[in-house]
Formats: C-alpha cells, structure tokens, sequence
C-alpha cells in the first residue's frame, strides 16, 4: 500500500470554494498571464485487495481512451515526500491531477459519462480505488519550458495561503509581479504556479496555494537552503507579514503520467 498522502477532506488542495476566480476578486492575482487551465484533482486510496499494477493499467486504457476520442489532458499524479500528516489526519493514498483548457475537461467529462466504453472505464476505476473528486484553476506565474517538458519525475511545493485584509487584490498581485521581476530564472524551480479554489471544497485552508516545482531532490534542497540561509527568508518574512498568511509548503514526488503533446 502507497503511504498516504496527507490531504484531509479541509485541504482538498488544488480544487476548493466556488468564489476563487470572480466577483470578490476576478481577474485576480495573475491575470494577463497564459490562459488559466482547468485541474480536476482526484483524491484516492486502493480499496481493499487492489493493487498499483492494476491502478497503473487503467491509467494506460484511460489515456489511450483519451486519445481516440480527442479529450487528452496532461495527468500527473502525486506521493507523499514531507507533508503535515499525522496520525490523526493519514490523508490519501495518491492524488491525480488532470490539467488542460475548460472546454476539453468539459468534453471529457460528457464522454466518460455518457458513452458505454467511459462507463466501462469508470466501473473499472471505482473498482480499484476510492476518490473524491474536485476542481480548481490554475495560473502559471513562470515555467522554464525546457526543463519543465523534459522531466516526468520531479519534485513539487505547495502552501496555501490566505490574503491579509488589509491588503487589494490588485496589491497582492503587484508583489507576485515584483517577485517575478527580481528572480526571472527562479531560485532552483522549474515552474511556479498559482491555484485557486473554484468548485467542491468549501472548507479550503487558504484563497490561493503557491505551487513550485523542482527537477529532483538537489534542486529542492538548494531552495530550502537558500530559504534557510541565503537570503530567501527576507523574501518569506516579508510576504508573510505583509501580504498573506501561508500555512508552509508541503512536497510530493510527482510523476507526470500522460503530457498532451
């Protein structure tokens, strides 16, 4: 059995409350960036007796199901490496992420529920393991595409965090925009992404959740080091006392699973 991921019905990480992207705040924090994609996130555990081989060919037929019918999106899914379990809160077994445009999750969705070979799939998922499923959005802030379109095993952050309420939304934004400014090759990180809640999780820890990815572990702790020892705790000293209280990264392995090409 997979080690549990920790992720309590209360994180439900990638896809939380209905009000992440409009009215309160819309076109918010990263707005003017690359088009938001959709993420639908799948919170799971084996269910008795089941195995990963099992779970890994489903993923295979799943995938070769998205292709003929034209609904591919990339899927990754994550295991947990440093992340706040305890064992009053064991969390999940794995979580999957599906990631791409609006339109196609859509398409997807109408597919695998109302054609006989998406049901199949369906009974045989339900069969294997246990999920609840969410939905959220994403904005990326900065990618090093190289290196991001290259590398299927890495490593990945994530820390929700809140907006302080004294602080404007347009204010928030202009802070990510300045740390993008000082650091346009990142500190170690292949990607920095900006979540939001949008449907199925009302108890949300945070509005937004701050996701970097590292090429492997020495990447990751050259990071920390520098979060640690070089400078980089001013940087969080000042987000943290000024913009946003965030609750502290979290770290999975990801395997990125199927990359739409």
């Amino acid at each position: 059995m997979l080690k549990r991921l920790n992720v309590p019905i209360s994180f439900l990480l990638l896809f939380l409350s209905s009000y992440g992207i409009a009215d309160a705040h819309e076109a918010p924090i990263d707005s003017g960036l690359a088009a938001p994609q959709a993420i639908q996130i799948q919170l799971c555990n084996m269910n008795e007796g089941k195995t990963l081989a099992q779970y890994n060919k489903l993923n295979s037929d799943y995938f070769a199901w998205t292709e003929r019918n034209n609904v591919a999106t990339t899927f990754v899914r994550h295991t947990p490496l440093f992340t706040h379990s305890n064992s009053s809160n064991p969390g999940y077994d794995y979580i999957e992420y599906l990631i791409g445009p609006h339109e196609v999750l859509a398409e997807n969705w109408d597919k695998w529920m109302n054609t006989k070979e998406g049901q199949k799939l369906n009974a045989r998922w339900q069969d294997i393991a246990t999920c609840y499923t969410k939905l959220g959005t994403l904005y990326m802030r900065w990618v090093d595409q190289e290196a991001n379109a290259g590398d299927d095993n890495r490593i990945v952050t994530m820390d929700w965090c809140k907006r302080k309420d004294t602080v404007s939304w347009d204010q928030l934004t202009s802070k990510h925009n300045q740390i993008e400014a000082s650091y346009p090759e990142g500190v170690e990180n292949i990607v920095w992404a900006v979540m939001f809640p949008q449907v199925g999780s009302a108890d949300a820890p945070g509005d937004f959740a701050h996701v970097n990815v590292y090429p492997d572990m020495q990447a990751f702790m050259k990071r920390h080091k520098w979060l640690s020892h070089d400078g980089g705790w001013k940087l969080r000293d000042d987000y943290t006392s000024s913009y946003a209280d965030c609750r502290g990264d979290e770290a999975f392995v990801e395997d990125v699973l199927y990359r739409v090409q």
